[in-house]
């Protein structure tokens, strides 16, 4: 399964995300633009949190067909992510394997050599569909 999140066909302010389905559960790639840019030369915290949300609550729909909201996101910054052109990845699971109503779902920003920058927990609740 590869699907796009926010391109830019869909939404031009879309952060272009690309998810599959792959251990450790759901893994995006993002190419941050200058537009991301926090302190200079480097990732904005805030789309740092934005993009582990938005594959975080993502895993439900991947991998049940069930869309989530956020109910908590918690992050823990561990490194400066640089704006030096590389692919992030951005892996997302949850701590219990079978599908339930509200789940725990962990997830981390990678930099391209592989180091945490960003580690996040949070609580995903189903959504009904409209």
């Amino acid at each position: 399964m590869t699907t796009h999140g926010g391109t830019t066909g869909e939404n031009p302010l879309g952060l272009g995300l690309v998810f599959t389905k792959e251990p450790p559960g759901l893994v995006a790639r993002f190419d941050p633009k200058p537009g991301h840019r926090g302190p200079p030369g480097y990732l904005h915290g805030g789309i740092a949190a934005t993009v582990l949300d938005e594959t975080m609550a993502s895993v439900g729909w991947a991998l049940d067909d069930v869309p989530c909201v956020t109910a908590t996101l918690n992050l823990r910054y561990r490194k400066p992510v640089p704006l030096d052109g590389s692919t992030l990845r951005i892996e997302a699971w949850r701590e219990r394997p079978e599908p339930r109503r509200t789940q725990k779902v962990k997830g981390r920003l990678l930099l391209a050599d592989g180091t945490v920058a960003v580690e996040a927990e949070g609580i995903f609740v189903q959504s009904p569909r409209r």
